[in-house]
């Protein structure tokens, strides 16, 4: 069965699951810190209320050993990111499967779970898994909010606000420590509470990886 992404509000009420894997591409921003209340007001409420921390499914192995694969020479699972706006995620590995999930956002953060010889099974942050060809993906390292918070100057929240955020913003993640984050994103630069962003916990480590 197929699942395509529809880009009006209306699919909200066809689909939770398609709807708020929809709200990744429509409603997931970044604003300015002085015009949050302006953009947020703007945003469709009834989208905006489907993401929600508990809407992100923090990895969990369920059987995934660590490993370095025969087929990349990389570890598997690590953190992968989609190269396009549309990307088809398959039911298996190869074309002649089932599309499931069509992907509409560059930079979404995935994590590499299985691998063939042309072929990646992928886990989106809201938990689901499906077959993208490697050509579909990068090995940037982005992360995705979880929920409203802050980037700020420093990593504290005394040093002043940059920019806030919605749940569902993808960023650029740079460096990060035990507590905070180095990311960018629409232009706006600065640190985020690690605890806001999938995709920046630490994975398994395979054997040798370390």
């Amino acid at each position: 069965m197929k699942r395509h992404l529809l880009s009006t509000k209306a699919s909200c009420s066809v689909s939770q699951k398609r709807c708020r894997t929809a709200v990744f591409h429509h409603v997931a921003q970044i604003f300015g810190a002085a015009s949050l209340a302006v953009c947020l007001a703007a945003a469709p409420a009834s989208a905006q209320d489907k993401l929600t921390p508990g809407s992100f499914k923090a990895f969990a192995s369920n059987g995934v050993e660590a490993r370095v694969s025969d087929f990349s020479g990389q570890p598997v699972p690590r953190y992968a990111s989609l190269r396009y706006d549309k990307v088809n995620g398959r039911a298996g590995p190869s074309p002649d499967y089932p599309v499931r999930w069509n992907y509409e956002r560059a930079g979404l953060p995935v994590i590499v779970v299985r691998e063939s010889k042309e072929w990646r099974m992928v886990r989106d942050p809201m938990g689901d898994e499906v077959w993208v060809n490697q050509s579909q993906l990068a090995q940037r390292r982005t992360a995705i909010t979880t929920d409203t918070g802050s980037i700020f100057r420093e990593p504290r929240t005394d040093t002043g606000r940059v920019a806030r955020f919605a749940a569902g913003a993808v960023v650029q993640l740079g460096d990060c420590g035990n507590a905070w984050c180095r990311i960018e994103a629409d232009g706006h630069k600065g640190w985020v509470q690690r605890g806001h962003l999938w995709g920046a916990d630490d994975l398994p480590a395979a054997p040798g990886k370390n």
